[in-house]
């Protein structure tokens, strides 16, 4: 609904009196008001929870709040307490349970290996500790990274090994270390090991002749004072 009106345009702009005055309550909407159904609501519950790596939590679980479903977290006093609201507990008093769906935190790409135990998280059901998580087909990954390469859940680095190989046909060492490094630093290959291993040769050219050559003229200098000692 659009609103016109005839008035001084230097004076100030009344913004809740043209919303009052351009709002339409239907009877549907006036009934239920009147009422007084809720107007809204959002079930379930979605909680955060935060990502951690192993013994790197802030909250810890004894025997007595082993069952969280039943508890709530207090911020302010640092502790567990029984829920006051939810469905009752047959067979308890005062013990409520809830239906609230735990949604991960985001985590930024720098935290690598935080990063990738959310990739896994996500993606394996009903892991049962962090040694799980990183065991695939019956082999312990070192890291979480290596785990998500062996469930082929990263993209693999087959443009970056076209763009380093393009470039060590054309380009100067110092120029595919700079764009090594720029692989490195924003593009987050998988397998950044097995990328170094392949063109380190023609990163390290330049560095290798240089040497070469220091080592001549110190070789050519020792010579030199030799032949002047005898």
């Amino acid at each position: 609904m659009a609103v016109f009106g005839v008035g001084n345009v230097a004076a100030p702009l009344d913004e809740i009196n043209q919303y009052q005055l351009g709002r339409y309550i239907s009877s549907n909407e006036a009934v239920w008001r009147i009422l007084s159904f809720p107007i809204h609501e959002r079930h379930p519950t979605v909680i955060h929870l935060a990502v951690h790596l192993e013994n790197g939590q802030r909250v810890y679980f004894t025997a007595d709040n082993v069952l969280p479903k039943f508890y709530t977290w207090n911020a302010s006093t640092k502790k567990f307490q029984r829920r006051k609201q939810g469905k009752a507990v047959e067979g308890h008093t005062n013990l409520y349970s809830s239906d609230a769906l735990g949604r991960l935190y985001t985590v930024h790409p720098n935290n690598t290996e935080c990063f990738y135990l959310r990739l896994l998280l996500i993606n394996i059901r009903g892991p049962i500790s962090f040694q799980d998580l990183r065991t695939v087909n019956g082999q312990l990954c070192a890291t979480y990274r290596q785990a998500c390469q062996e469930l082929n859940l990263l993209e693999n680095d087959a443009h970056w090994d076209t763009a380093l190989a393009d470039a060590s046909n054309t380009a100067r060492p110092q120029q595919i270390r700079t764009l090594f490094a720029i692989i490195l630093t924003t593009c987050f290959p998988s397998n950044p090991k097995d990328l170094w291993e392949k063109y380190k040769d023609y990163m390290s050219e330049d560095i290798l002749i240089v040497c070469a050559l220091r080592i001549k003229i110190r070789t050519f200098n020792s010579h030199q004072t030799c032949i002047m000692k005898h």
